[in-house]
């Protein structure tokens, strides 16, 4: 798998392995792979699926987040100003409210 590319003047501000959860049929279900916030975008890339990022978000097309809890998950989605919104499970969840809101992304 290539390596994520930050753009010029981009800075990492924090990466970690989740599932996104993307509509399959009638339902959702959930991808593994990598997600990426940087001080200009959030992105998010499938682990088992080569090519393009799956979402790259400038932080200027985030109208916020929200969390939530599923089972015993907590649920991180992002919320684009065209009404896309992008679920998120895994072990960084409360590391990914935390890096929203230091670039500050309003929490919904």
């Amino acid at each position: 798998m290539a390596k994520f590319q930050l753009n010029p003047e981009e800075t990492l501000i924090g990466s970690g392995m989740m599932s996104i959860y993307l509509k399959q049929g009638l339902s959702k279900k959930p991808f593994q792979g990598n997600i990426y916030i940087t001080n200009q975008r959030a992105c998010f890339k499938i682990s088992m699926m080569p090519g393009t990022l799956d979402m790259d978000l400038p932080l200027e097309d985030i109208r916020g987040f929200s969390v939530s809890g599923v089972a015993i998950f907590t649920q991180v989605t992002i919320h684009s100003r065209t009404g896309e919104n992008y679920s998120f499970t895994g072990f960084p969840a409360k590391k990914l409210r935390g890096w929203l809101m230091q670039l500050g992304v309003q929490k919904l």
